[in-house]
């Protein structure tokens, strides 16, 4: 009588262990899944964020090269006179 009783409460309490154990694990999944998905939002935002220095660059360049003048129509030209 007394291994049926300390058997079962062997039992029990290896059902608690595992179902603490399972708990972890999904937590640490959770956790794992959240840091997943902050490391590609974090990503998307450098993405981003190079994308949009590039086109500022682009448009600072454009406009450098918008106010160049053609050769022969500067200040000093002889010619055009």
């Amino acid at each position: 009588m007394w291994e049926l009783i300390h058997n079962k409460r062997n039992s029990a309490s290896a059902a608690q262990q595992l179902a603490k154990m399972r708990e972890e694990l999904v937590s640490i999944g959770e956790k794992e899944r959240v840091l997943r998905e902050r490391s590609a939002d974090r990503e998307a935002y450098r993405y981003l964020l190079d994308a949009h220095r590039l086109v500022a660059r682009a448009g600072v360049l454009g406009e450098q090269v918008l106010n160049i003048s053609p050769p022969g129509t500067g200040e000093g030209n002889q010619l055009a006179a």
